[in-house]
């Protein structure tokens, strides 16, 4: 995003206002080109975004006019960055949205992560009470932006590479105590340090990131022990999870399809913590979920660039 030092509630509006604006052309693009390459739901996936980006756009609008907030000329342009995400299907292509949806949407994702990385440390630093809340709120759009997109690239990911792996059925609704989300946690994570043990001796950087894990899964565990038994459902999304361990385990493969399973199962690790976030009434619930999903995220940052190696 910008690294302009942040002032007043005018400085980040209009900011926000001229990354719609670059977001909603970037939208239409790839709108454009998934149709072109004949994928529809992407393309529906890209125009609903457009919609999202230009609602958004009136909002601030009408936000700033309401609050009297000048809305400054001189700021922009917002530009978007490449991930540069390495594929072996994809390996020539330079402009994202004349790629596969696959690298459209990892393009997509990379984007509203640095806006909501930006507004994030907006509301960390800023000393105006009213720009802090204004970051929050667009941090918040922000991450639920992402949160879809990533959904979308997974199963991009998986039709491109031609897993065939079923994902576990983990939906946040059955998440109706803390022994529930604890027990699905420890479970899924549990899945990830497998997946970062068999990836240690070629990618010695992730070492870092399986400590962390194995520090969460520790502490998840202790956690257990004080909020009684998880419920049935939980019971069966947690021996879903199981048997995805033991069809991937039965798989042979390569680094490179290990570190694309890693970071599929780390996005649907957040996609599932943020969205229990949103769902629950209770603020057990709701708080654990926001820790996870916070470490989860930091986590996706330490991914997100690593090398292909196979």
């Amino acid at each position: 995003m910008l690294t302009s030092d942040v002032q007043t509630a005018s400085d980040l509006m209009s900011i926000a206002l001229y990354a719609e604006r670059e977001a909603i052309r970037r939208y239409t693009r790839l709108t454009e080109a998934m149709r072109s390459y004949g994928n529809q739901e992407a393309a529906s996936l890209f125009e609903r975004m457009v919609e999202e980006e230009q609602a958004h756009k009136r909002l601030i609008e009408e936000w700033a006019k309401l609050e009297g907030i000048q809305l400054r000329t001189d700021i922009g342009p917002v530009k978007w960055e490449d991930p540069q995400v390495p594929t072996d299907y994809d390996s020539d292509a330079v402009d994202p949205a004349h790629s596969t949806p696959y690298r459209a949407l990892a393009f997509a994702v990379h984007n509203e992560e640095r806006a909501f990385h930006f507004y994030a440390q907006v509301a960390a630093t800023a000393k105006d009470e009213t720009v802090r809340e204004y970051a929050e709120t667009l941090a918040r759009e922000e991450l639920g932006h992402a949160a879809l997109l990533r959904a979308m690239r997974r199963r991009a990911w998986r039709a491109e590479e031609k897993t065939g792996h079923e994902e576990p059925d983990i939906n946040p609704a059955i998440i109706h105590t803390q022994a529930d989300l604890l027990a699905v946690a420890g479970s899924a994570e549990r899945c990830l340090a497998d997946n970062l043990d068999a990836l240690a001796d070629k990618y010695p950087e992730l070492e870092g990131v399986s400590r962390t894990v194995k520090a969460r899964l520790k502490d998840i565990e202790a956690r257990r022990s004080s909020v009684g038994k998880p419920g049935e459902d939980a019971v069966r999304a947690i021996e879903s999870i199981e048997n995805y361990k033991r069809n991937r385990a039965g798989k042979d493969n390569t680094p490179d399809d290990l570190l694309q399973r890693l970071r599929s199962d780390t996005d649907r690790c957040f996609a599932f913590y943020d969205t229990v976030v949103t769902q629950t009434k209770d603020e057990g619930v709701m708080l654990l979920a926001q820790e996870l999903s916070q470490s989860v995220l930091e986590r996706i940052d330490l991914l997100r660039d690593l090398p292909s190696r196979s």
